[in-house]
């Protein structure tokens, strides 16, 4: 006869799915924390350098410049160089090159920021937090899955920031809620695309708005998907419901996102549908005391 532990005995899925859930929390903050700081060396040493990098190589283009007005006309052996390296496409290329380089530092800098926002684990105290930040750092890690595929047009993602104040926040989990919010949306939009493949007018779209009410801050996600059955809307948030096919994976997201919006930051969240227009998830978020 084996022995069961009574404590896990009493534990429902509610808890387990929580237990797990906080697990895969603390880990991933611990991965996040670790990819940003090996990113951040290399990058401050491009970053930094690349400025005067784009100096001296203009002051070596200037004076090549000056060579050529004042000595017109070169020894045989100078302008066989200059013709084997391409001495004009390459005084015009090398600045392109190094803007290019600023500019993917640039990127790289943001996608750091944009990790070191996403990640921000906070489990033992809440915060002040412009959601603003964490919906920007969602959609920067989410990018990929916005560009177009084999069966829909790339997504158009609008934003509609109303004038809203930091609310008190666990920032790390909120924008994992957001992430399943809108990582759900994107699904919904792949799943239109397939039923609707000779629809050329189909353009997939996800706004996001965020509004301001006397005790609350309220933030839309809303697509242009196939929508939802009525009957759906009211168990989607359920805890264990398969929202997706077992290929893409368990489906719990929404759940997820409910426990965070719900019982971590004590707001609410629902979902509004309308059948071949579109889904909306919506966020009520208490206000600070002091905003």
């Amino acid at each position: 006869m084996s022995l069961t532990n009574p404590s896990e005995e009493q534990l429902n899925a509610t808890d387990i799915l929580e237990l797990v859930q906080q697990e895969k929390t603390a880990t991933l903050s611990h991965l996040v924390s670790s990819v940003v700081h090996e990113i951040n060396n290399p990058l401050g040493c491009i970053a930094g350098n690349i400025t005067y990098i784009k100096d001296y190589v203009k002051d070596l283009l200037n004076l090549i410049e000056l060579y050529q007005e004042h000595y017109p006309d070169p020894v045989s052996e100078i302008a066989d160089e200059i013709d084997a390296i391409d001495l004009e496409y390459l005084t015009e290329d090398v600045p392109k090159l190094l803007s290019a380089m600023e500019n993917g530092a640039e990127r790289l800098h943001q996608i750091s920021n944009a990790l070191r926002t996403f990640g921000r684990f906070e489990s033992d105290r809440q915060v002040l937090f412009n959601i603003h930040d964490g919906i920007d750092s969602v959609l920067l890690m989410l990018k990929s899955r916005f560009k177009g595929t084999k069966i829909r047009s790339p997504i158009e993602v609008i934003k509609n920031y109303g004038d809203i104040p930091e609310i008190n926040c666990y920032p790390g989990h909120f924008n994992q809620a957001l992430s399943y919010l809108i990582n759900y949306s994107v699904n919904a939009l792949d799943e239109k695309a397939k039923a609707q493949p000779s629809n050329p007018e189909f353009k997939p779209t996800i706004t996001i708005k965020t509004s301001l009410t006397s005790d609350s801050v309220i933030l839309s996600i809303q697509d242009n998907s196939l929508g939802i059955p009525e009957n759906d809307q009211n168990t989607i948030f359920e805890a264990l419901l398969i929202t997706k096919p077992v290929e893409q994976g368990t489906g719990i997201g929404l759940s997820v996102s409910r426990q965070i919006i719900e019982e971590r930051h004590q707001g609410t969240i629902k979902c509004q549908s309308v059948l071949g227009i579109g889904t909306e998830f919506i966020i009520e978020l208490p206000r600070s005391s002091d905003s």
